[in-house]
C-alpha cells in the first residue's frame, strides 16, 4: 500500500467519527474551538498528535506578522498554514500501517475518544485561555518559541518578550521566518512590542496632564 492510498484510508475512516465527537475535518488534520481554544488532530502518515493553542495566538501574530488577512480563512488554517502557530502537544499515538479496516476503525474510535478525554481534562485544569502559557517541554516544534511569546504579549510582558529575542540574538539564533534579507519573526516581534510600550508611554502622559 502506497503512502497516498493508506493515507486517503486513514482519512476516510475519520470523517465519520469525527462528526460523532464534533470535530471538523481538512485535509490530514481535524480540529475544535472550545473554551477559546483550537484543539487539533494531526495524522502524519503514522504518527497522530492532540495539540493546543488559545484563538488569541494566531490572531496575535498574524498582526505582528503583518497577515491579517489570515484572520478572515477558514479555521482549518490554524493547523495546516504555513504561518500558523504550533501548539502544545496533549496526547500523541500511533496507527499500524497493517491495520484491516475493522482495526482501522476501532483505532480512529480511541483515538477520538482519548482526544475529547484530554480537551475535557485540559479545559478544566486552564479554564482562561487568556492566562495559559505552553509547557514548552510539550511543544509541537517551536524553536522560535513563538508561542510562548504571543502568551507573553499577550499578558502585557512585552519586556520578557523582548529579553527572549535579546537572548536568541546572542546566541545567533536564525527564525524560521524570514521576510527580505534583514528582517524574521523577531524583526516584526519587537517592532510590535516597541510600538506598544510607545502607545503606552504616551497614554500615560495625557493621563498625567488630564490628572492634573
Amino acid at each position: 500500500m502506497t503512502d497516498k492510498e493508506y493515507n486517503k484510508k486513514v482519512a476516510d475512516a475519520r470523517r465519520s467519527v469525527s462528526r460523532k465527537y464534533s470535530f471538523r475535518q481538512c485535509s490530514y488534520i481535524n480540529f475544535k474551538v472550545e473554551g477559546d481554544y483550537f484543539f487539533c488532530l494531526y495524522f502524519m502518515n503514522c504518527d497522530v498528535r492532540l495539540t493546543v493553542k488559545p484563538m488569541y495566538a494566531d490572531d496575535l501574530w498574524w498582526n505582528i506578522w503583518d497577515a491579517s488577512d489570515n484572520k478572515k480563512e477558514p479555521l482549518s488554517l490554524r493547523g495546516t498554514g504555513t504561518y500558523s502557530l504550533s501548539g502544545q502537544i496533549l496526547i500523541s499515538d500511533e496507527i499500524p500501517k497493517d491495520a484491516d479496516k475493522g482495526e482501522l476503525s476501532d483505532i480512529i474510535y480511541g483515538i477520538f475518544k482519548n482526544a475529547t478525554d484530554a480537551i475535557s481534562k485540559f479545559i478544566i485544569a486552564n479554564p482562561d485561555a487568556d492566562t495559559f502559557f505552553p509547557d514548552e517541554s510539550k511543544m509541537d516544534h517551536d524553536p522560535d518559541r513563538l508561542l510562548y511569546i504571543m502568551a507573553l504579549i499577550h499578558n502585557g510582558k512585552e519586556e520578557d518578550a523582548l529579553a527572549i529575542i535579546k537572548e536568541a540574538r546572542k546566541n545567533k539564533h536564525r527564525c524560521i521566518f524570514q521576510s527580505g534579507i534583514f528582517s524574521d519573526s523577531y524583526t516584526s516581534i519587537s517592532r510590535w512590542c516597541k510600538r506598544e510600550q510607545a502607545i503606552i508611554q504616551i497614554r500615560n502622559v495625557f493621563v498625567s496632564i488630564f490628572n492634573n
